[in-house]
């Protein structure tokens, strides 16, 4: 069997398996030639998912531009695009407001060196959005939840279906643990955090993907507001640099969120009108 013959014949392990080579192909370009402290390691690391979605698309012979075309479709109820956008700003920023319970107090601090002016300040948040959606960790969702979310809904439920992804979305980004670029390599607090973290949120951008009826620009939106950070930090207060503050809260809650997407709706975490239609027999 040729390699297009079994990329059609597998497509979700093929996914899998050119999502991960590409990535950790970089990766251990960056660790062999010792660049990860002198390049951004998530260019072009973050690229394999959309990657891999785009050679399957295209060995499968469905038509690219319209594939695109539907999971880029930006015509969506407006309230997705804001929830994408709050949700991930509150969680990271409500952290250090939890930390300056008792005596402490919340500062402003934007990551970088922000200008002063409002004006620029806001261009400036604007293209950093626009840039961890369009280059770097939002492009992940063209494959997360462009390919493998659909394609698992086939078998299981939604919540189910988010989970695996989150086991898959975990592992892809292990060799960030293990080089210590994410901070001190496998230290315990953060690495306990992200798991909860991405087991939770992928459970939600699999619920959000279903709600916007297969379109990815929300959650693709929802990815980078993620990736944003926090604008403001604590000082003092009765849980500054607590180790629980960014399990429970920075990751718990979007446990909370999922859980109440299945009280809502049981495990597809959407009307069954909207979560049918993102299967779609002619994609892969």
């Amino acid at each position: 069997m040729s390699a297009g013959g079994w990329i059609r014949s597998h497509r979700l392990l093929a996914f899998v398996c050119i999502a991960f080579g590409w990535t950790w192909g970089w990766d251990a370009i960056f660790f062999v030639l010792g660049l990860w402290e002198t390049i951004p390691v998530s260019i072009p690391r973050v690229w394999g998912p959309a990657i891999a979605a785009l050679v399957v698309i295209w060995v499968s012979e469905i038509p690219l531009r319209r594939w695109i075309r539907r999971r880029l479709d930006w015509r969506v109820v407006p309230v997705f695009f804001l929830l994408a956008l709050l949700i991930p700003l509150f969680i990271t920023n409500v952290q250090p407001v939890v930390e300056a319970i008792s005596g402490g107090t919340v500062v402003y601090d934007p990551p970088g060196d922000p200008p002063e002016e409002l004006y620029l300040l806001g261009i400036l948040l604007l293209l950093t959005l626009l840039g961890q959606m369009f280059l770097l960790g939002g492009t992940e969702e063209i494959g997360w939840r462009g390919i493998m979310q659909p394609r698992l809904q086939q078998q299981v439920s939604v919540f189910t279906a988010g989970l695996v992804i989150g086991v898959v979305w975990w592992a892809w980004h292990l060799p960030l643990f293990f080089t210590g670029v994410t901070g001190p390599p496998l230290e315990f607090v953060p690495f306990v955090a992200f798991t909860i973290f991405v087991l939770g949120a992928s459970t939600v951008f699999g619920a959000l993907v279903n709600f916007t009826e297969g379109k990815v620009l929300p959650v693709m939106l929802m990815h980078g507001s993620v990736n944003l950070g926090a604008f403001i930090s604590a000082d003092g207060g009765l849980l500054a640099g607590s180790p629980l503050i960014p399990i429970l809260v920075g990751s718990g809650l979007w446990w909370v969120i999922a859980g109440l997407l299945v009280a809502r709706y049981g495990l597809p975490m959407t009307p069954a009108n909207r979560t049918v239609r993102v299967i779609d027999e002619t994609d892969p």
